[in-house]
């Protein structure tokens, strides 16, 4: 039951969260069905709580899980649903702000409780958030530019740049951006003020 459950929902080398899997199944006996599983190779584990169906690349290697795709559906994204975002450094990366690779990503997300914590994915470590709104794919591109924009300002002199670009890119709505805000310090509105974006807005 829990293979054919598996097979139906997910493709082969996507991450499978345990927490994610709807089965009317006491959580031992789902434990111990996985182990079964993992040892028959019918399924493979990338870390606690983490699965995923075997794959092969096109030259016969097994496939393993990236840390950034397991990252991204525990904190960013489902199929359906935005619920974290990148910022700080690695925001500034991903939009060209600065063309330096932070060694350590950050995410900003709905799904955690602590305020900050670090947590350990592979062999990789991950800086999240709680984010001072609830995110949603409705607002998540205005959550990335609001939460460190002040920092973002600082980085670079091309920042307002291309900040500006990325606003226009993304059809950034400035009645989004007043919705949020709010839940913001005053100096994310000074940082918005003092690099002239409030014009660019849709």
């Amino acid at each position: 039951m829990l293979l054919d459950y598996i097979r139906t929902n997910y493709k082969a080398g996507e991450p499978i969260l345990l927490q994610n899997i709807e089965l009317d199944m006491k959580y031992d006996n789902l434990c111990q069905q996985i182990k079964k599983l993992i040892d028959n190779g019918a399924l493979c584990r990338y870390m606690d709580g983490v699965y995923y169906l075997p794959k092969k690349s096109v030259s016969g290697i097994p496939y393993t899980l990236s840390a950034d795709t397991v990252a991204e559906l525990k904190y960013i994204r489902s199929r359906t649903n935005s619920y974290g975002c990148y910022t700080g450094h690695t925001l500034a990366n991903m939009i060209g702000i600065s063309e330096q690779v932070p060694q350590v990503k950050e995410i900003v997300s709905n799904k955690t409780s602590a305020v900050t914590r670090t947590v350990k994915i592979g062999k990789f470590s991950y800086i999240v958030r709680k984010s001072a709104v609830t995110i949603t794919k409705e607002n998540v591109k205005a959550v990335m530019l609001l939460k460190d924009i002040e920092n973002l300002s600082d980085v670079h002199a091309n920042a307002s740049k291309c900040l500006k670009n990325y606003i226009t890119e993304k059809r950034i709505e400035k009645a989004l951006v007043d919705t949020l805000i709010p839940s913001y310090p005053l100096r994310t509105y000074k940082a918005i003020y003092d690099m002239e974006l409030t014009n660019v807005f849709a």
